[in-house]
Parts: C-alpha cells; structure tokens; sequence
C-alpha cells in the first residue's frame, strides 16, 4: 500500500501540465501607468530618466516613456484582500481549490517562498497598456528536505500578453511550499542532492560595487510597490513563524535591484533582455546587501552588443541572489 507521501505525490504529478488555476488568464487590474511606475522608482531609488522623464525618454532608443521591466510580474497581480491574508498563507484572495498550492497547503505545507525567477522581456512596456497572464504548472519536485522543513518546489511558466494577444514577456517562477518547523529526519531519497559548483566565470569588466542598507522600509517599499502583500515581508512575527529570522526581501524587488545596479551602470539606452535569478540567503533588515557584477560575455550584432553580466547580492548571511542579465547596447553607446 502507498504512504502518504507517495500518495500525495500521485495527485500532485496531476497538476504537470495544466493551468495553475482554473479562472482563466488573470487580467491586470489597472492599464500600465505613471503613478505605479514612480511609486516603483521612488520605493528602489532607480532613477533611470526613461521611465518618467518623457523629454528625455522621447530622444532615447524607446521614443517614449517606459515601464521598468522587472515589473512585469506587478501588473497582474491581484487586488488583495487584507482581512485573512495571514490565514490564506500571503495569498492575496481565496486561492483556487483546484491547484497544486491548495493540495500542498491540505497536507499542512504551508509555508512559501520564492526561490527562483527567469524573466524575459520580449519588449517594454509603455503607459495604457493593459496586460493578461497565463500560468502553466511545469513540474513539481519530489518532496525535499530543506533548512525550512520539509516540502515541495513547485514551478510555473506564465506568458504575459497585450491586449491584441502578443506575448510581451515570459517568466518561469519557483517557489517552495514546506511545512514549517518540521523536524523528521527524512529519508535519503527526500534529501536534497548537492549542487555542483557553478563554473567559474571568464574574466571581464568589473561593475562598481553598490551597497543598500537594508531597512524595514526598504524591505516594505519594495512589497508594496510590486504589489505583494504576503506578511512574510512586513509582518516580522509572522516572517518568524515561518522559519525565518525576520522579515524579508520578496524576489520582485530583488529582481528590480539587480535591475537597477545593471542599468545604473549601463546606462539609459540599455536594454534589458532577461533577468534570471536565484535566490539563497534571506535579504533582512541590518544586514547590508552588498551588489558586485562581472561582464561575462559580449556578442557583436549588426547594430548592437548582447552582453551578458553575471550579478551576486550578499550579505553577512551569505549570498542573497545570484542573477545573469542579458541587456543589449547600440552601437555609440558607451559600454
């Protein structure tokens, strides 16, 4: 007769393959606008000049004002409702029954956190534009053993679309759903295997070091202006609950500093491409984040450079996030 985990196994592997939920896309709540887009600058400090300065942005490559790009995930998430928040695990309203997220929750996984984001930014996006997302479950782990108990990576791919039906962007998104505070030893095959180390990268430029001294505040702006409302990343008892030592970045506004430090140094008429990022030691208030990043590779295309730069964010409790960007330069620009 199978165990349990066995038997949950079976229901979960049901899940591969099919929509994350079944309310259809989710539509985003408001069309892409200024006033989202300068509470995001304003919560980061990211003051590339394109995204609210429109004389500025007019002369560039995008002829216009446009959206950071890694907010793309913030259009579309959902309005929350505050009340019960805490109870539905940081999901902003009733999840639907009929996901892999429910089943995890049920069997008292019900801890969850973000370990992994691939962006990709097919183009920019300019104020009025209103977007839908589409989410298909990729794969769910086999139950693992973790530092924060015992549970399961669950992966989704999600294409965001215009309103015409082009897709404008792509994101493959991990989380870990664990049950908190679970200490049985588990058996071998439940361990997580040891990664091999990542190869050591080819010598090339050197981006300046940027230091960001983590705060409550900073920790909170970034939540609030991408729309995430899960208590992990302003409630510190809550965040402690869960295994954690305090309360924490949430991988969007990680995603959007590994944004900026890039851009800073690039330049306005920089195009990001893709942000694909890992996750590892919490980012926590009174703990700097210190950001360091290499070029690693440089491609010449007709009229513009692909270049690729390898991002590490660390801090006194190791390294936070781990990034490749890819971003292309005209031909004349400086880098």
């Amino acid at each position: 007769m199978a165990d349990e985990g066995e038997a949950l196994r079976e229901r979960l592997e049901r899940y591969v393959g099919e929509p994350l939920g079944s309310g259809g896309p989710a539509v985003a709540p408001d069309p892409v606008n200024v006033p989202m887009i300068r509470h995001w600058v304003d919560a980061l400090d990211d003051r590339n000049p394109v995204y609210l300065d429109a004389a500025i942005a007019a002369k560039s490559r995008f002829g216009g004002v446009v959206a950071p790009p890694a907010m793309l995930q913030t259009w579309t998430m959902a309005r929350p409702r505050i009340e019960g928040i805490a109870e539905r695990g940081g999901a902003p309203t009733e999840v639907d029954a009929r996901t892999p997220l429910v089943a995890l929750d049920r069997e008292g996984y019900l801890g969850t956190l973000a370990t992994n984001s691939d962006l990709e930014f097919v183009r920019y996006l300019r104020p009025g534009e209103r977007l839908q997302a589409s989410a298909i479950v990729e794969s769910i782990s086999e139950r693992k053993a973790t530092s924060l108990g015992l549970g399961y990576f669950v992966t989704w791919q999600t294409r965001y679309l215009d309103e015409a039906g082009e897709v404008v962007g792509r994101q493959v998104f991990r989380i870990l759903k664990f049950r908190p505070g679970s200490s049985a030893r588990p058996k071998a095959s439940e361990s997580v295997r040891p990664k091999k180390a990542a190869p050591v990268a080819p010598a090339g430029e050197a981006l300046p070091a940027f230091e960001l001294a983590v705060t409550p505040t900073v920790i909170v702006a970034g939540a609030i202006a991408s729309r995430d409302f899960m208590p992990v990343h302003h409630d510190a008892g809550y965040a402690r609950s869960q295994g954690a030592p305090d309360l924490f970045m949430n991988i969007l506004t990680t995603n959007g500093y590994v944004s900026r430090y890039v851009t800073d140094w690039a330049g306005p008429e920089a195009r990001l491409r893709s942000i694909a990022t890992r996750l590892g030691a919490p980012a926590v208030p009174g703990k700097t984040l210190r950001f360091t990043g290499q070029v690693v590779r440089r491609v010449e295309q007709r009229d513009e450079r692909l270049l690729e730069v390898a991002v590490r964010a660390a801090n006194d409790l190791g390294s936070h996030a781990t990034a490749t960007v890819l971003l292309t330069l005209r031909d004349g620009d400086v880098r």
